[in-house]
């Protein structure tokens, strides 16, 4: 299965937002990060994109933006 990058935006309250920029209509938020991460876990998603040959990776972790 593909892992996709996402980002997460800190809200108030201790919520985080989290984003995907390989599908930007995918958004999903939790209690902090460990539980908006494994929130957005809950979606199958698309195929990664393949934008014209473009250089592509499988991230080991999460990464903050």
């Amino acid at each position: 299965m593909p892992k996709y990058p996402v980002r997460l935006i800190p809200g108030e309250d201790g919520l985080v937002l989290v984003t995907f920029p390989d599908v930007p209509e995918a958004v999903s938020c939790g209690a902090g990060e460990e539980d908006a991460i494994e929130k957005a876990q809950g979606k199958p998603l698309p195929a990664p994109s393949d934008i014209c040959g473009a250089p592509t990776v499988a991230p080991k972790r999460t990464v903050r933006w």
